[in-house]
């Protein structure tokens, strides 16, 4: 019996393990987060909630949460009516970092990234930048509306093949 709790342990430990990637670190409203293993979101997402990779965060109307990646301090603002991933790897202590929007409004600031670019995908367009701030609009039906704060940003449009 120990020994099959024992091999269960060890087999079972990588689908339950992982470090967060992030923290919630503002929530106003009605914002909710799903882990990507769950089917159903937990009901407001809390300050100080561990982001893990591929979690979702949605926010209803006039709703917000911030997240944290803990590496560098880059931000993700997820505004009214809101749904985006938060995905990440972690490689020598630096975060991977990848944002999936499917719709709403998003505040993005970006600090220096050391082993790759940072990505932002949303169903029309992908971005990718080192470090940079900027807001974008996702709207399933009317496409993307990106505005630079700073920074040097590629946006690229699969589509069409078009940067």
């Amino acid at each position: 019996m120990n020994l099959y709790i024992f091999v269960l342990f060890f087999i079972g430990y990588p689908i339950f393990a992982g470090e967060p990637i992030a923290l919630i670190t503002k929530s106003r409203g009605n914002a909710k987060y799903k882990i990507y293993s769950e089917s159903k979101f937990r009901s407001n997402a809390q300050i100080n909630t561990p982001i893990f990779h591929g979690n979702i965060i949605k926010t209803k109307a006039k709703s917000f949460s911030q997240v944290v990646y803990l590496d560098d301090r880059s931000t993700v603002s997820a505004y009214s009516k809101t749904e985006v991933t938060i995905n990440g790897t972690i490689e020598n202590r630096m975060i991977d970092k990848q944002v999936d929007v499917m719709t709403g409004i998003l505040k993005v600031k970006v600090f220096n990234q050391i082993i790759s670019e940072f990505k932002l995908t949303t169903p029309h367009s992908e971005l990718t930048c080192n470090e940079c701030s900027f807001w974008v609009i996702c709207d399933k039906e009317k496409g993307d509306r990106f505005y630079k704060i700073s920074g040097n940003i590629l946006v690229k449009n699969p589509s069409i093949d078009e940067t």
